[in-house]
């Protein structure tokens, strides 16, 4: 019997010993769970406290910004409006300070005013000054960067032919003059070629003046392909032109008067879908080998010119000494 008790009792107190165990095992694991839901606690109110805080310093930069800005707004026109009013208050107010002093010193402080006054003034000056005169310097440039280019219009359109684009014959007489000039002055040679459009007048006759114009036009193109920009493609009159050659001989003035023949020749010339066979004939002069004088040289080159239109048309002559 007291063994059976005693077995009971120790079987009792071993099932205490597992319940204690086992409520020590829960207070462990309550104790973890405890001290993880403070950590996650106090990470969730740092977030908190890091979002307040960001939401905190958003609004306050806000106001402080909307703040800085009406007050940078209430300083521009406060300076505005100082601009305005600081030649006649500055005077006004230290004037009535003045009425105040010791009479002894209102003669010194009048002077020490009337100096003050003048610096800000002076200041005022140059700042507006310096504004002005930018503003002034920037309307004269562009003023003069206008006039300039009207000037060079002006000037091209009063020696260029408005209808070929060739030097018009204005400017062909002092080309002429400045460059048997040089030639005199160097003793270098020059040379002149003259050249008209063979049978233009039929060309006038049978398809019209519009299609005579522009043949005159691509004559011109024609000839300038041959030319270099040391050379003066000029309208003399009419369908004639005349091609001023500095410092050329005149075996160097033939290659080229053939080779301006030779294109117009070859060029197609339209009338419509009309083709048109256009040539020309051209003379050349030389100085100083047939003439030394401008009206001289002209007409020996001239003369060559009507020589060959005798000769058959389209083809070169040069000017008999």
């Amino acid at each position: 019997m007291e063994d059976r008790t005693a077995e009971k009792l120790e079987k009792e107190i071993r099932d205490l010993k597992d319940e204690v165990r086992k409520l020590k095992k829960l207070d462990s694991f309550v104790q973890d769970k405890y001290e993880d839901l403070l950590k996650k606690e106090e990470a969730y109110l740092g977030e908190i406290n890091e979002s307040i805080e960001r939401e905190l310093t958003v609004i306050i930069l806000g106001t402080v910004k909307k703040t800085i800005n009406k007050e940078m707004v209430a300083l521009k026109m406060l300076r505005r409006h100082l601009r305005n009013q600081v030649r006649h208050q500055v005077v006004k107010d230290i004037k009535n300070s003045i009425d105040h002093l010791i009479p002894d010193i209102k003669k010194m402080i009048k002077e020490e005013v009337r100096k003050v006054s003048l610096d800000i003034m002076n200041q005022l000056k140059r700042q507006t000054g310096k504004q002005l005169e930018k503003e002034v310097v920037e309307q004269i440039k562009e003023s003069t960067s206008a006039l300039i280019e009207q000037k060079e219009e002006s000037e091209r359109r009063a020696i260029m032919d408005q209808l070929t684009g060739a030097f018009n014959r204005r400017y062909f007489e002092t080309r002429l003059e400045e460059e048997l000039n040089l030639a005199k002055r160097f003793r270098n040679s020059m040379c002149l070629i003259m050249f008209d459009i063979d049978f233009f007048k039929k060309v006038n006759d049978t398809y019209g003046h519009q299609a005579g114009d522009a043949v005159l036009q691509e004559v011109v193109v024609a000839a300038k392909s041959c030319l270099s920009s040391a050379d003066f493609l000029c309208r003399y009159g009419g369908e004639e032109f005349a091609v001023i050659l500095s410092e050329t001989k005149i075996s160097e003035a033939i290659d080229i008067a053939e080779r301006i023949r030779k294109a117009v020749e070859e060029h197609t010339f339209y009338s419509g879908e009309t083709l048109i066979n256009i040539t020309i004939s051209l003379g050349i002069a030389e100085y100083p080998e047939h003439a030394i004088l401008k009206e001289a040289i002209i007409a020996k080159a001239d003369g060559a010119l009507y020589t060959a239109k005798r000769s058959g048309r389209n083809n070169t002559k040069i000017a008999i000494k």
